[in-house]
C-alpha cells in the first residue's frame, strides 16, 4: 500500500483547519495556471526496474505503479509543494478549482473548472467525478479503499451533482483523511463513456481493457503501452491545466540491473527508476548524473502469515527478527540509503517516537533462545515471495535464506511477475512470508494502520490481529489533541513491538538518477509530476 520525508503532524490537527475555513482556493488562479505554455518541445526517456500490474485506476496499489499512472488523470485536489518534494500538509486545486467543507466536517463541495476535457471532447464534469467514485466503489480493490479513505463504504452517504461543475460528497461521520484521499491518482477522474463502451464496471471485477488503456484527461495521453516493456505518454493537447514542459515521454521497463545501470551511465536515459542502492553508489562522483535520495515514509519489509501455525506463535516471530543483519543488509543492500528502525511507523512517519523505535541487532544466540521457548519444532518450511524487477529483494531474501536456515527453517524463495504478486496482496489467509517495499500513499499513522493493523483489512499482509492495538486506533481516530493521539499511537507501538508481526528491515531513501540537465523532477509519494520535467 499498497509503498517519504518527515512532514509537519497534519492528520487530525488538519481536520480542525479543514473544518472551519469555508473556502480553499489558490491565490494564484486557475486562468493563470492554464495561460502557461510549453517551455521545452522534444522527449524524455525514463528506464525503470518494475513495470505495473495494471493501468487501472482502480486496481493499482503499490507505489511505483500508481505513480506511473498518475499523469494520465486529474484528480480533484492535489498535495502542496516544498523544494524537492511534495508537501502531504497542504492542498491545492486540481480538477475542482475550490472546495468548501461544511455541516461539520461532512459535507464537501467541490467547484470544478469550467470547460475540462477528456482527449476526445467529452466534458470532464460532474458526472465524471460521481462515476469515477461509483465506479471504485464497485471494484472491490485498491480504488475502493481510497474512495472511502479507508473507512469502507459507509463513510460515503451520498454524492450529488447540482450542477456540471458542482459535486457534493456528504460523509457520515467526519473524516480527516478523506481530502488526502481525493490527491491519490487511484480516484483519477475517467470518462464515463469510454468506461462503458470497453466493459464498464463489474462488481467485485478488473476491466481488461482498462488494465491496458486510458480512459483519463490527465496532462498525458497514452500514445502505446507494451505491457512489461514500455510505455509511451504523449501531451494531452487538450488538457485544462498547465501543459507538460515536454512532448512525449518513453518509459521502458528493464528488470535488469546492470542493464539499468549501464544505460544511466551511457546518458542513454534521462531518468532512471529502480537501480539497487548498489548500483546508485556506483554513481557517485560521476559527473555525467545527478543523484536524488529522499527519505522517505516507505520501508523494506518481511511479513509473516500471523494466522497459520507455526508462525501464529509470537516467539516464533520474535526469534527470526533477531535472526536478521540489519547492519548488513543496510550497508551491503541500501548501501547507506536507509535508516534502522524497529515498528510500525517508520523514521519519517508523524507518529514515529525514537524512544519505543530502537532498531533491533542481530543476535543468533537470542533467536536460539527465543526459539526454544517458543515451543515450535524445526524443521519448519516458509515461503517467501519476492516480485521480479525489485532486485534488492532477491538479495535480502538470500540472506535470511542462509541465515534461517540454521535455526530449522527452510526458506523457498519465490519470484513473482507483477500482477502474479499483487494477486498475493488481499488473499484473506496468507500462507506465506513476503518481502515487500510499502508505506502509506497518505502520511499519516492513521492511513496506516487502518489498512495494516486492521484484523478485517484485505491490504492487512501480514494477517495481523490485536483487538486491543485496534480498539486504540478506534480512540484515535476521534481524539483531535496531537499529545493525546501520540500518546496513542505509542501504545499501539508497544503492542505491535511485542507480538512482531513482521520485520521492518529499513526505512527507504528513494533514490531516482537524473542525467545531467533534467529539471523539474521532485519526490512524490503517489505522483512524480511528469508534466513539470524537462531537460
Amino acid at each position: 500500500m499498497p509503498m517519504h520525508a518527515p512532514i509537519a503532524r497534519a492528520g487530525r490537527r488538519r481536520v480542525k483547519l479543514v473544518a472551519t475555513a469555508a473556502l480553499v482556493t489558490l491565490a494564484a488562479s486557475i486562468a493563470a495556471a492554464t495561460a502557461g505554455a510549453r517551455t521545452t518541445a522534444g522527449s524524455l526517456v525514463v528506464n525503470a526496474a518494475t513495470p505495473p500490474n495494471s493501468l487501472d485506476t482502480v486496481q493499482i496499489c503499490s507505489l511505483d505503479d500508481i505513480s506511473l499512472v498518475a499523469p494520465l488523470y486529474a484528480t480533484l485536489v492535489k498535495h502542496g509543494r516544498k523544494p524537492g518534494r511534495e508537501d502531504q500538509s497542504k492542498f491545492v486545486p486540481y480538477l475542482a478549482k475550490s472546495w468548501t467543507i461544511t455541516n461539520g466536517a461532512k459535507t464537501y463541495t467541490f467547484d470544478l473548472v469550467p470547460g475540462a476535457k477528456f482527449p476526445n471532447g467529452d466534458p470532464q464534469d460532474a458526472a465524471a467525478v460521481k462515476y469515477t467514485f461509483e465506479r471504485a466503489l464497485k471494484s472491490g480493490a485498491c480504488g475502493s479503499y481510497f474512495a472511502t479513505a479507508g473507512q469502507g463504504a459507509s463513510l460515503i452517504k451520498s454524492i450529488t451533482t447540482p450542477s456540471p461543475t458542482r459535486v457534493v460528497v456528504q460523509l457520515s461521520r467526519p473524516e480527516a483523511l478523506f481530502l488526502h484521499s481525493m490527491t491519490t491518482p487511484d480516484m483519477g477522474i475517467v470518462n464515463p463513456k469510454v468506461v462503458e463502451a470497453n466493459g464498464g464496471q463489474e462488481e467485485g471485477k478488473p476491466n481488461p481493457w482498462m488494465a491496458k488503456n486510458s480512459a483519463g484527461g490527465g496532462p498525458f495521453v497514452l500514445k502505446s503501452y507494451d505491457p512489461g516493456r514500455q510505455i509511451v505518454f504523449e501531451a494531452n493537447k487538450t488538457f485544462f491545466g498547465k501543459p507538460p514542459k515536454v512532448d512525449q515521454i518513453t518509459v521502458n521497463f528493464i528488470t535488469s540491473d546492470p542493464t539499468l545501470l549501464l544505460q544511466a551511465r551511457q546518458g542513454k536515459a534521462d531518468i532512471t527508476f529502480g537501480l539497487t542502492k548498489k548500483s546508485v553508489a556506483s554513481l557517485k562522483g560521476n559527473p555525467a548524473v545527478e543523484i536524488v535520495s529522499s527519505p522517505s515514509a516507505a520501508w523494506q519489509l518481511i511479513s509473516f502469515p500471523n494466522k497459520v501455525a507455526p508462525f501464529d506463535n509470537p516467539k516464533l516471530r520474535e526469534a527470526l527478527s533477531y535472526a536478521v543483519p540489519y547492519q548488513e543488509i543496510l550497508k551491503n543492500v541500501a548501501y547507506g540509503y536507509g535508516t534502522l528502525y524497529f515498528g510500525p511507523y517508520s523514521p519519517a512517519m508523524p507518529a514515529f517516537n525514537p524512544a519505543i523505535a530502537k532498531p533491533r541487532v542481530f543476535n543468533l544466540a537470542k533467536a536460539k533462545q527465543l526459539l526454544a521457548a517458543s515451543g515450535v519444532q524445526t524443521p519448519i518450511t516458509l515461503d517467501l515471495l519476492i516480485r521480479d524487477g525489485i532486485n534488492d529483494q532477491e538479495q535480502i531474501a538470500t540472506i535470511v535464506q542462509n541465515i534461517w536456515k540454521q535455526l530449522g527453517v527452510e526458506v523457498n524463495i519465490k519470484k513473482l511477475a507483477a500482477a502474479e504478486y499483487t494477486a498475493q496482496l488481499p488473499l484473506e489467509t496468507k500462507t506465506f512470508s513476503l518481502i515487500r517495499f510499502d508505506g502509506p500513499g497518505v502520511e499519516d499513522p492513521a492511513w496506516l494502520l487502518d489498512y495494516d493493523l486492521r484484523a478485517k483489512s484485505a491490504f492487512n499482509t501480514s494477517n495481523y490481529a490485536n483487538a486491543t492495538a485496534e480498539k486504540l486506533l478506534d480512540k484515535a481516530h476521534v481524539t483531535a489533541d496531537d499529545a493525546a493521539r501520540q500518546k496513542l499511537w505509542d501504545q499501539i507501538a508497544r503492542i505491535w513491538i511485542k507480538d512482531t508481526p513482521r520485520i521492518p528491515l529499513y526505512q527507504d531513501n528513494y533514490t531516482v538518477v537524473l542525467k545531467k540537465g533534467v529539471k523539474g523532477y521532485i519526490y512524490g509519494k503517489v505522483d512524480w509530476n511528469m508534466q513539470d520535467w524537462s531537460k
